[in-house]
Formats: structure tokens, sequence, C-alpha cells
């Protein structure tokens, strides 16, 4: 099957703030330029700025407090009860990835500005204290499993072509979001919002990887995340429970484990939060 060809400006070999640059060029468009620099204010803005997040299951996330120490697939933790190892997907995702060092020494997450994470590993968003995350930490411009998929894994050599989708955290991170928000505002007939910036940067399974170098520990953490949804879900099994509608084994495990985890939090002294996406918020500041 014949793919059309990958667009060379953003598929390119010129640094990412050349590429910002190289898209932009020609494009006049009335609230182009001031969404450039909204997108830009937003994400720089240091109080609530971007962070390196990862999502995780209520088990995962006692068993990291209890260890004190997170661990990835290459060593083999214990997850619901069975013992874990990586696919052969994720192998060969990691040899395109070309790692300068051993693979088994990167942990994996996603960029964030707010919000919750990637809720598809997890319901608990883990974020990483900004200075945790060194100017030299790999990113990636999206999910790292595409590389296997048409039409990355139909190019001559993918190895080199995912090395023209990565970069680093300070040079890179906010012109390789930026080239990813931009598309998605031409035609825009208004200036953008934090909420939306944020719906924008991680969004479902649509993110910017983070390849963290070094072990996790909880004090690394700066605060745990949660969805409404999950709040609003224990509300209706509570309020079901004094309507007389006894909760089922489940439901009553998913209680449970929600409150060992606030318990183990508070002991490690971790900011636990309740977070949705904020309108215009800080962008006037």
């Amino acid at each position: 099957m014949n793919h059309p060809a990958l667009d060379p400006v953003y598929f390119s070999s010129e640094p990412w703030g050349v590429r910002v640059q190289n898209w932009l060029a020609g494009k006049d468009e009335s609230f182009l330029e001031g969404n450039h620099r909204l997108v830009r204010q937003i994400m720089e803005n240091e109080e609530s700025g971007l962070r390196m997040v990862m999502n995780i299951s209520a088990e995962a996330l006692l068993s990291f407090l209890a260890a004190h120490r997170y661990y990835n697939l290459y060593e083999n933790p214990v997850i619901g009860g069975a013992r874990r190892e990586p696919s052969e997907e994720r192998r060969r995702v990691d040899e395109l990835l070309a790692f300068d060092r051993d693979p088994s020494n990167f942990y994996f997450g996603a960029v964030a500005l707010g919000g919750t994470g990637v809720r598809f590993y997890g319901e608990y968003c883990m974020a990483m204290k900004p200075d945790r995350v060194h100017s030299g930490t790999r990113i990636f411009d999206r999910d790292s499993y595409d590389l296997l998929l048409s039409p990355l894994k139909d190019e001559e050599d993918v190895t080199a072509l995912a090395k023209k989708l990565a970069g680093h955290w300070k040079p890179d991170v906010f012109d390789m979001l930026t080239l990813k928000l931009l598309p998605e505002l031409r035609g825009a007939n208004r200036l953008i919002t934090t909420g939306t910036v944020s719906e924008m940067i991680l969004h479902d399974q649509e993110f910017v990887e983070v390849h963290r170098e070094g072990s996790i520990y909880p004090w690394e953490i700066e605060e745990v995340r949660q969805s409404p949804d999950e709040i609003a879900m224990e509300a209706r099994i509570q309020a079901r429970g004094n309507a007389g509608i006894p909760p089922t084994a489940v439901e009553l495990r998913w209680l449970q484990q929600r409150q060992e985890v606030v318990n183990a939090l508070e002991r490690d002294g971790i900011r636990y939060r309740v977070v949705t996406l904020h309108g215009r918020g800080y962008q006037w500041r």
C-alpha cells in the first residue's frame, strides 16, 4: 500500500525550533501568530507549566509507595499478582529508539499541562517535580509504539526516522509541542485558552513521550492527580449504599484500595488532589 509522503517540514532533521519557523513561513492568518505566542506563554508558566507524568493503577501505586521505588518492565515487577516483563513489541520499539545506554534504565512518561495524564495506563497520575526532569531528558513527539504502525513502519530507515522525532527536554519540549499544536489551530477565529492547550497537549493516548533515565522515587513526585470521574463513581457507590443497595465485592475492594492510596500518600507527605481542565486561567498574566 502506498502512503502519501511524510511532511518534509515536520519530519525533518532540522532543530525543532527551526521546524516551527519553517512551518509558520508564509502562513498569513489573523489568529495564528497570536495563538503561537499564547501557546508558548501558557506552556512556559512556571507555576502550572509542563510536567512529566506517569499514570498508574491503585495496586501499582501502593506497591511503588511501599517499595519506595518505581520499576519498569525490564525489572520484572509483580503487578496484579503476576511477574511482568517487556513484550517483544516493547523490545523492538526500544531498539528503534536507539537508546545510548541500556533501555532497562529508562522510565517512560508523558508531557502534560495540568490534567490527569494518560488514563489508559491507570487512574492515578503521578506528576514529577520539575527539577527532577533534567534538561537532557529524552522526549519523543508521539507514542513510540507508532513506530510499529503504518505509515511510520513503512519508511526505509525507521531508526533514522525515530531520530527525527526525538529531542531533549530543555532545548526542545516547547518547540516540539508548539509544532504539534499549531496545525490544529489553522483557520481559528479566536484566541486559544489554557484548558484547550492542556487538552491538545495530552488527549487520550495522543501525547509527547518522556524517557527519563534513572530510577524514580516517591520523594521525586510533586503530586498525585485524579480525575473527577473516579470521585463521581465513588459518590455514586456510596449513595447507592445509603439507599439500601449494597456495593458488590468488586466495588468494596475498589473503595478499600482508594482509601489505602489516600492513607499511603498522606503517610509519605505527597500532595493528592482532583484536577480539572481550566479555561483562560492565567492566560492574561
